[in-house]
């Protein structure tokens, strides 16, 4: 059987980390790490959003989500039933994005940082961040995949591929808190714009600017 490495193409100039396959190949996300979960009702439940919240979820996931442990795995239709639970909750497009950063912030700051201690590299930048986005994705995500382009030399563009839950509109405003919440780690500010041309049912993109 062929494995990822065989097929990653070759980089370009601009690819700061590939995609693990060609294009349009990209396996669809199939699980997710339930720690993923479970961060994100940590901040629900700080902003007294839980009960709505649980109002909103379909009744097959309430058994799911409540049971859900730091490190077990999901099936991606847990995924699904939560967002389109947040979704639901028709919270305004900046608190959606807050909330994304919150998780960052508070949940993947650990991960964020064993990554790149793992680099190893004395001099960290958002770049240095943004070539561990893949890394970070596998930890959560089973299928799916993310790259990331250098687009300037403080511009990034980021892509996410054959991932399911971007269709919901909640999740395009939250990845933008997320990935805010881990470039401004790494610098004085930052910026991050959804690209609607990149943006479909399984598919996101963004663009990534700072100071």
């Amino acid at each position: 059987m062929m494995n990822s490495s065989s097929l990653t193409p070759e980089p370009r100039a601009d690819e700061v980390a590939p995609f693990t396959w060609p294009k349009g190949e990209t396996p669809m996300a199939t699980q997710f790490r339930s720690a993923w979960l479970t961060s994100s009702l940590r901040v629900l439940r700080r902003r007294k959003l839980a009960a709505r919240y649980f109002d909103a979820l379909s009744d097959d996931h309430h058994d799911d989500v409540r049971e859900a442990t730091l490190n077990g795995w999901l099936s991606i239709d847990v995924a699904m039933a939560h967002y389109a639970a947040c979704d639901a909750l028709g919270l305004p497009e900046d608190e959606q994005m807050s909330i994304g950063h919150e998780v960052a912030m508070h949940a993947h700051r650990k991960s964020h940082a064993l990554a790149l201690r793992k680099a190893g590299q004395a001099a960290i930048t958002p770049w240095t961040a943004f070539a561990l986005q893949r890394r970070l994705w596998l930890r959560f995500w089973r299928g799916g995949d993310i790259a990331t382009f250098k687009d300037g030399p403080n511009n990034a563009r980021i892509e996410i591929v054959g991932w399911p839950c971007s269709r919901f509109p909640y999740v395009r405003q939250a990845m933008r808190g997320v990935l805010l919440g881990q470039t401004t780690l790494l610098c004085a500010s930052a910026n991050i714009e959804l690209i609607d041309s990149l943006c479909t049912p399984t598919t996101l993109g963004y663009r990534a600017t700072w100071t």
